[in-house]
């Protein structure tokens, strides 16, 4: 039992050692360099009272555990700064020369509420009117939607991606 309980601290020792380095990271990214001197000099203790008792116990298993525990924090604290970030405003402008297309288009965009813009365009060789869409997506579900509607149609687009 005291093996087990001595892993289960390991483990959970080594997942904050990780998430604190991650967390450094992003803070160094984020300009915000306490943050970052706070996470890492924690992130350091826990590091070397780890590697510390890694040694000691001379085990695979214990190196294993430490290992996948790694992972863990560093998939942790990922996905949580995923969830808190701020999603970036994305301007598609879509161009093709099929005018229906481009109708479908702009209503699908409408339809799953994505701001847009439809103006009037041409096609490369001046013979035909066409639509040009400039598409707003605010999230990054917006920004799934738009994509997902272009991979799995059979229409060729022009696609300029802006980050606003």
């Amino acid at each position: 039992m005291t093996t087990a309980m001595s892993l289960g601290l390991l483990f959970i020792a080594k997942m904050a050692d990780n998430a604190l380095s991650t967390v450094k990271t992003i803070m160094i990214q984020r300009n915000r360099s306490l943050l970052a001197g706070v996470a890492i000099t924690l992130s350091s203790f826990l590091y070397f009272w780890i590697t510390r008792s890694v040694v000691l116990a001379d085990s695979l298993l214990t190196t294993l555990t430490v290992a996948v525990a790694s992972g863990a924090g560093c998939f942790l604290v990922s996905g949580i700064n995923n969830k808190l970030s701020k999603d970036r405003t994305y301007v598609n402008v879509v161009m093709s020369d099929d005018m229906a297309a481009m109708q479908d288009f702009r209503d699908y965009l409408a339809k799953h509420h994505i701001t847009n813009v439809a103006s009037d365009s041409y096609t490369l060789d001046w013979n035909r009117k066409t639509l040009t869409v400039t598409a707003y997506a605010e999230t990054k579900e917006q920004s799934r939607i738009i994509n997902s509607y272009m991979e799995n149609s059979d229409t060729k687009y022009k696609r300029v991606i802006h980050k606003v």
